[in-house]
């Protein structure tokens, strides 16, 4: 395994989630090298980012925002998720269709509630069945967010592959406080991780329940999420596309969702996303059957833009 990227990140104030701040393409997290998989890109080679300095203005009448979970690891380390196996994605196949995301540390690393919150469970899923099979998560958390609901429903957030437990079903926590540690139990492909799923609803729901977390996790300051649509001229969405996004110095890989168990969100009705990336200017290039479909696109800081294709 590679040595982990340092990550100097700053979250923001609370009340300062739109602010725009100076940053460069090189602050971007180094995303692990770890099992990556890379797919060919769809573009025969890298395109010239031509947008002028102008900014545009975002979107209307995008869906409101839901950024309300902090990140699940202390920014002392390795803080940011993996992008090889991201919601959605199979890892080129060779994993079942992902329910969550992954946060590679070692283990022993401390786990930290996300958001305030009443413990739901606390234990083994050789207990609770929790995942597609008895053992899958093996040591895990579920949190229920409290003072806040989702389109009426609760709002839980799973820690998968524990090495410790450090709290109680039942027992209140708040933002912040360490709830456990990173380890590799259950069936922890790749060595210790942490595995973070969002839940509404249900909270053993694995079919029905999860969301991406991309959408709920408040990116750092500076940076932005871009989420969209890849669907066929029938409305029916694609899956498995892989997207490359291209920015200064930079490219980043992204695939729709693979699976019957990957839920879009209930108002952005997305199929991907691709979290923290730098505020600026990107080209998103994607191919159907017949020919190569990209795009322009502008990340603001502390938002989400918006991408869809109908593909003929």
């Amino acid at each position: 395994m590679m040595p982990f990227a340092d990550v100097v990140a700053t979250l923001p104030a609370p009340g300062a989630q739109y602010a725009i701040v100076e940053t460069t393409v090189a602050d971007m997290p180094t995303p692990l090298s770890f099992d990556a998989v890379t797919p060919t890109p769809d573009a025969d080679a890298p395109p010239t980012i031509t947008p002028t300095s102008t900014i545009p203005q975002p979107l209307e009448n995008l869906p409101d925002l839901h950024y309300w979970l902090e990140r699940p690891i202390p920014l002392a380390f390795q803080d940011y998720l993996d992008r090889t196996y991201p919601y959605g994605g199979t890892s080129g196949g060779r994993y079942r269709p992902h329910t969550g995301v992954e946060f590679f540390n070692p283990a022993g690393t401390p786990v930290v509630a996300v958001a305030n919150a009443t413990v739901a469970y606390a234990g083994t899923d050789q207990e609770v069945v929790y995942g597609p099979s008895v053992g899958f998560y093996g040591n895990l958390i579920v949190l229920q967010l409290t003072g806040v609901t989702y389109k009426g429903q609760s709002i839980y957030v799973l820690y998968g592959h524990l090495s410790q437990i450090d709290v109680e079903t039942g027992q209140s926590v708040v933002s912040g406080s360490v709830i456990g540690a990173v380890g590799g139990t259950g069936v922890a492909n790749g060595g210790p991780h942490l595995h973070f799923e969002v839940r509404i609803g249900d909270p053993k729901g694995y079919f029905t329940s999860t969301r991406n977390p991309d959408l709920w996790i408040e990116p750092y300051r500076g940076y932005g999420t871009l989420a969209g649509l890849i669907s066929n001229d029938g409305g029916t969405p694609l899956r498995e596309i892989s997207i490359v996004i291209y920015g200064d110095d930079v490219t980043r890989y992204t695939w729709t969702y693979s699976g019957n168990e990957n839920i879009p969100d209930d108002e952005w009705g997305e199929n991907f996303t691709y979290g923290d990336l730098p505020e600026g200017w990107y080209t998103v290039s994607a191919r159907s059957e017949k020919r190569t479909y990209s795009e322009d696109v502008y990340i603001w800081a502390g938002r989400t833009s918006w991408l869809e294709w109908e593909f003929d």
